[in-house]
């Protein structure tokens, strides 16, 4: 699967508008939380109409791509969810061991990582793109808005992690995305919180959030 960089990721969505707002502006990823009684946790039916929308050539003209976020489930439990809502990308945001998952599923992954454990990991993936598994950095439980030590990883991916080619998540806003994209290694960036107002998804916020990233 091909995917143009900067990506830019809009997660927690759980209402068609918000999806519909995201497509528009030309996400490039769309992400539904698939972990049961999480506060994002889209509802199954929505989840389905959002698919449906994404997978509408006709309203999705930018190629946006839908992913489905699970954690720590188990593999035949993401395959029922993951074919039920027509994902075309897992997110694994656990512990998970990416690689039964990707031999199994056969769609491409990202891969939670954290920072600094994972950071071999990281440089291993960012050498072997064939795999189509893009590592992502973020705190554990992923969807805090807790902001990641930017300079850190800049600092490892300048020296260490040479070369090496990650999203970046974590209490992201309009008003520092542009920053996040201008780090060594970021090649993406991925939101929630931070295009939300009292925690519902706001629709000006997402057109701000992608219009910056892609600026």
């Amino acid at each position: 699967m091909s995917i143009k960089t900067p990506i830019v990721k809009v997660c927690g969505l759980q209402s068609v508008e918000a999806a519909s707002r995201a497509i528009e502006n030309g996400a490039t990823l769309i992400g539904i939380i698939c972990v049961p009684n999480r506060k994002r946790t889209v509802d199954p039916q929505v989840a389905k109409e959002i698919s449906r929308l994404v997978h509408d050539d006709s309203f999705n003209k930018v190629g946006t791509k839908l992913v489905g976020v699970f954690r720590n489930q188990a593999l035949q439990e993401v395959k029922r969810i993951a074919d039920d809502y027509n994902v075309d990308i897992i997110q694994l945001h656990g512990s998970e061991q990416w690689r039964e998952f990707k031999e199994v599923l056969q769609k491409p992954i990202i891969k939670r990582m954290i920072f600094p454990a994972d950071c071999e990991e990281v440089v291993e993936l960012s050498r072997r793109r064939d795999l189509e598994v893009w590592p992502l950095f973020d705190s554990e439980a992923g969807g805090t808005g807790e902001l990641l030590d930017w300079q850190d990883i800049s600092n490892w991916s300048e020296a260490e992690g040479k070369g090496s080619k990650f999203i970046l998540a974590g209490g992201l806003t309009t008003n520092n995305v542009s920053e996040a994209l201008a780090l060594s290694g970021v090649i993406g960036v991925d939101v929630s919180g931070g295009v939300e107002t009292q925690g519902v998804k706001d629709l000006t916020k997402i057109d701000d959030f992608i219009a910056q990233a892609k600026s």
